[in-house]
């Protein structure tokens, strides 16, 4: 193709409006530097705004400009590429203290001769619009997709999230009134395509940068509006180099074909009368000859003597026939037609059944895709929305499971894309389910290396770590069956070590990569075992069928013998749980909370006065947790799915919502350095923030 000289003209958002959003507009004065590495545009999308993801993506943005610029080893493909996985690592090195509170979104366009290409990572896209149309980069090169008739969203990792990211580079021939649009995803969704074609259609790229802008903030819209627009229109100055002569204006071939067999035909239909008689002339013997051998052929097979004396037949009788044929053939007819209306029936019936299973999982797929962008939101998801369309994606569901034909991996992928979501909604942490069968989470404990929590469910002893990148997974401390260990029910800790107690009232302590058997002397004292606490190198045990609590004194390894903690003991199976800062907290089934100190020289703790200053309506204690290294003491309401904080006077500070759709909580566990409350739910352990 014969290149055409073209200018451009730029028009951008951030122009307006100064914000978070780094945008690069790269055209070179130098004709060498046009030709060699062309006109270089980048628009990098930090979400949500703010001062920290701004410095982030102008480091980016100068990053890849640079890089592409000065990288003169290869083509233009290799190079973008090249420069792109560069900011791809930077922005992942930067982004790694954000904790994924900051994302970024990029689009790369580079004008090249007649050539254009583009690349974009995360949400924000790129735009081709050609004869007022508008377009998207295809899957192959010099590929358009038309953006009308696009049916799915794709939906790819934002900038830093994967250090080894492979961006993809499309490839494409402008043409001189063509507009290529650079949009983050913000602007896409609160302005929409339509809004961006009319814009670049009827207005200069500068005034359509304007009026989008003014729609975006008359919309509604909040955070970025980043859109940039890159007209393309054909230099004045420039003059083709070398006039091709024109060539002769020359019918096609198969005009010339068809004149030559039209000649032919036309001569031969001129000389048809003599070419007629001669014909006849040729073909008259042999026609004689064929007639006559035909009569004599006809004469010589044998012929049927005709039958006399045969019945005569009426008028009537005819009639009969005739009536008894139609009917016979009535007959036939109906059946054929009830056969045919029973084989249209069924296909009816088969493809009504088809058509119902499949508007169905339309249905549900349509929900989990409205959940799923309700939950991407930023910078506040809209969780109850969400909530809503998941559980219209499980009444279809329903329905799609119960059709005949049911595909059942369908099925299965579909109801676990819903619990994924609604896991999602329900700020679930892990799914211990996942790692092994039976799983069913119980009591918590932490240290400076992770989060602990048993499974009795399972006979393990869970670690609880986040693996990059922003995964949670969980180790095997404790197992079942391996070095005589027996199903860990209960666990606390003592600075870095580990003690957990099995079905068997044995304690393990685990520390570092060893498992050993420690002894508790006096452990026949206990009727059971409902919690085990530490304190300043203690072990408790709370014996809730005997009322009272046990204190073991420890030296390292060794421990004494069982002392009661608490003066008097509660009647059997009336506390549900207990926790030791120095004093006694303790809850009951009636919900109430009690405090017990040791006074003077006494090594019994006795109940003191304790009343809690409500904020609301009294709350229902069925779990306490008090840890000397924090400032305040919680409850857990598991009936009422929330979190109280308290002060040690017993005065109320805030209550905490926890998830409503997951089981009653039945154990948990405050972080007050990470703001996070964990709690056990059947297999799944969901992680609350707390400073929200």
């Amino acid at each position: 193709m014969r290149q055409t000289g073209f200018s451009t003209k730029v028009g951008s958002t951030t122009d307006i409006r100064a914000g978070s959003d780094a945008v690069i507009v790269s055209e070179p004065a130098l004709g060498a530097t046009l030709r060699t590495k062309g006109r270089f545009y980048f628009l990098c999308e930090v979400l949500p705004e703010g001062k920290a993801g701004a410095e982030i993506a102008r480091e980016v943005a100068d990053l890849t400009r640079q890089e592409y610029e000065y990288d003169l080893s290869a083509g233009i493909e290799v190079a973008m590429r090249k420069a792109l996985r560069d900011a791809n690592r930077r922005a992942a090195v930067k982004l790694r203290d954000q904790r994924g509170r900051v994302t970024l979104h990029a689009a790369c366009a580079v004008l090249v001769n007649n050539d254009l290409y583009a690349a974009h990572i995360g949400q924000a896209q790129i735009f081709l619009v050609r004869r007022a149309r508008l377009f998207l980069p295809g899957d192959d090169p010099n590929e358009l997709a038309d953006f009308v008739h696009r049916t799915t969203v794709r939906r790819a990792a934002s900038l830093g999230s994967d250090p080894d990211l492979l961006p993809s580079v499309w490839k494409q021939t402008v043409e001189p009134g063509d507009t290529i649009i650079l949009a983050g995803g913000q602007a896409i969704e609160a302005l929409g395509a339509d809004a961006l074609l009319n814009a670049a259609v009827t207005l200069h790229p500068r005034a359509a940068a304007e009026a989008l802008h003014e729609k975006f903030v008359s919309a509604g819209g909040t955070g970025s509006d980043s859109v940039v627009l890159i007209e393309i229109s054909p230099a004045m100055t420039t003059a083709p180099r070398i006039v091709s002569v024109p060539e002769p204006n020359r019918p096609p071939d198969e005009v010339l074909v068809a004149e030559t067999i039209r000649s032919r035909v036309d001569w031969i239909w001129r000389r048809r009368p003599r070419i007629g008689r001669a014909v006849g002339a040729m073909t008259a013997p042999a026609a004689g000859a064929v007639t006559k051998g035909v009569a004599v052929g006809l004469e010589l097979m044998p012929h049927r003597s005709p039958r006399l004396g045969r019945p005569m037949q009426t008028a009537r009788e005819q009639g009969r026939r005739s009536q008894r044929l139609i009917s016979l053939l009535a007959v036939a007819l109906l059946g054929v037609s009830l056969i045919i209306g029973a084989v249209v029936v069924r296909d009816f019936q088969a493809n009504n059944v088809v058509a119902s299973y499949n508007l169905a999982i339309l249905a549900v797929q349509t929900d989990l895709d409205s959940a799923q962008s309700f939950l991407d939101r930023r910078p506040s998801p809209d969780e109850d929305r969400a909530r809503q369309k998941i559980e219209s994606a499980r009444a279809h569901l329903k329905d799609a499971s119960n059709a005949p034909g049911a595909s059942a991996p369908q099925i299965a992928a579909l109801s676990a894309r819903a619990d994924s979501l609604s896991d999602r909604v329900n700020d679930v942490l892990i799914d211990l389910g996942t790692q092994a069968a039976g799983a069913k989470a119980g009591t918590f404990a932490q240290t400076q290396f992770g989060l602990y929590a048993t499974d009795p469910g399972s006979g393990r002893l869970w670690r609880i770590f986040e693996q990059p990148p922003g995964t949670t997974v969980a180790g095997v401390v404790m197992q079942k069956g391996k070095a005589g260990v027996g199903s860990p029910t209960l666990v606390a800790a003592i600075d870095n070590a580990l003690f957990a107690l099995d079905d068997q009232n044995k304690i393990w302590k685990a520390e570092g990569n060893t498992v050993v058997e420690v002894a508790l002397p006096g452990s026949d004292k206990w009727k059971s075992a409902t919690r085990l606490l530490s304190f300043t190198g203690n072990l408790y045990v709370l014996d809730a069928a005997s009322g009272q609590i046990w204190r073991h004194e420890g030296d390292k390894d060794k421990f004494l013998v069982a002392d009661p903690v608490l003066a008097q003991p509660f009647a059997p199976n009336s506390i549900t749980s207990a926790a030791i800062d120095g004093s006694v907290w303790v809850t009951t089934t009636a919900g109430d909370v009690g405090l017990f100190k040791r006074i003077g020289l006494a090594t019994t703790a006795t109940k003191v006065d304790f009343a809690i200053k409500w904020v609301g309506e009294p709350v229902r204690a069925t779990a306490i947790q008090a840890l000397d290294s924090q400032r305040n003491i919680y409850l857990l309401d598991a009936p009422g799915r929330r979190i109280v904080q308290l002060t040690r006077d017993g005065r109320e500070v805030a209550r905490f919502a926890l998830p409503r759709d997951l089981p009653a909580p039945t154990s948990f566990f405050v972080s007050e350095g990470l703001r996070v409350v964990y709690t056990a739910s059947g297999s799944k352990i969901a992680a609350t923030d707390l400073s929200r």
